[in-house]
């Protein structure tokens, strides 16, 4: 099995999964790079799964300003959620952030220079991109990669890295941001007031892998071992609702979204399309990097629209 990223930028091993607080961590800022050219990805062979188991972040140097609807401007689309919203995206090596529209082109947003080493992330309703950098938690626009740290959230032990996701689908900032930490420790962070609230321990030993929701409410899991699972979890007690096997080659860098009625699971640069209904894996190709954090707001399609 091959050593998962995440675990290699774990900074500390906490003894007990519980709130505790931190002094503050310092990190590098990455290098610019050339935003808004998109990409195909090459073509890939395809499997079937099996079924249940059980540019540069703010070219003129200028300071992004946090507002409810995210940093910088994000348009509007009319029905609530802009449009920007409405699209998977992946950050990695690099500190890349691209937008990815299933299940083939990728465009390069641009690089976000206020991290280093991104880990996880996921979007909310108002387009902003949450990523995980050395235990830090920083907002980014997915319009043009400027980002900020968050300022209420605290360096935590016990959530030196963690995967996140958003389930609400109100149109309204929602408060509520799911965390799970390689310990498994399922947990609320509210983002106005900067508390942790702990819910308890998800069914998973050792929890290496990626968080999302695909708006139904719940919380959905791949966890990172040489044959993924994939688990759905609840919310408010962590137990556990269903879980599927995904024929995918798991335990490198690992990332989960939803879009279209199904889950992306990214391996290192490959991509896998898993259908929850027909229980089957698709190996659709390579993305533009080796993803580390991968996520999608409550806006996106449910249903795959037509093609074109």
């Amino acid at each position: 099995m091959m050593v998962s990223f995440r675990y290699l930028q774990r900074a500390c091993v906490p003894a007990a999964f519980a709130v505790v607080g931190l002094g503050g961590l310092a990190v590098a800022c990455g290098q610019g790079a050339a935003p808004g050219r998109s990409t195909l990805f090459d073509d890939g062979d395809s499997g079937a799964g099996g079924g249940p188991a059980s540019g540069d972040g703010g070219s003129d140097g200028a300071e992004p300003i946090f507002t409810d609807a995210g940093v910088g401007p994000q348009g509007d689309a009319g029905d609530g959620c802009p449009e920007s919203a409405k699209l998977v995206y992946v950050t990695g090596v690099g500190n890349q952030l691209w937008s990815f529209k299933p299940p083939s082109t990728f465009k390069l947003i641009g690089t976000m220079n206020c991290l280093a080493s991104p880990t996880h992330m996921t979007v909310d309703r108002q387009g902003s991109a949450w990523v995980v950098s050395s235990g830090l938690l920083y907002k980014a626009s997915t319009v043009d990669a400027t980002c900020a740290q968050v300022p209420t959230w605290k360096p935590n032990g016990n959530f030196s890295d963690f995967s996140l996701t958003f389930v609400g689908n109100s149109n309204s900032p929602d408060p509520s941001l799911y965390i799970l930490n390689d310990f498994a420790g399922l947990a609320r962070f509210d983002t106005v007031a900067g508390s942790v609230s702990a819910i308890g321990n998800v069914s998973v030993a050792q929890t290496l892998g990626d968080m999302t929701s695909n708006g139904d409410g719940t919380l959905y899991y791949l966890n990172d071992v040489f044959n993924p699972v994939l688990y759905n979890f609840s919310p408010s007690s962590a137990a556990t609702i269903k879980s599927y096997a995904i024929a995918a080659n798991g335990g490198g860098a690992q990332a989960l979204a939803f879009w279209g009625g199904s889950f992306y699971a990214f391996e290192n640069s490959v991509i896998y399309q898993f259908d929850p209904k027909q229980s089957t894996t698709t190996k659709l190709g390579s993305a533009p990097l080796t993803v580390t954090g991968a996520g999608q707001s409550t806006c996106v399609p449910q249903v795959a629209p037509p093609p074109g």
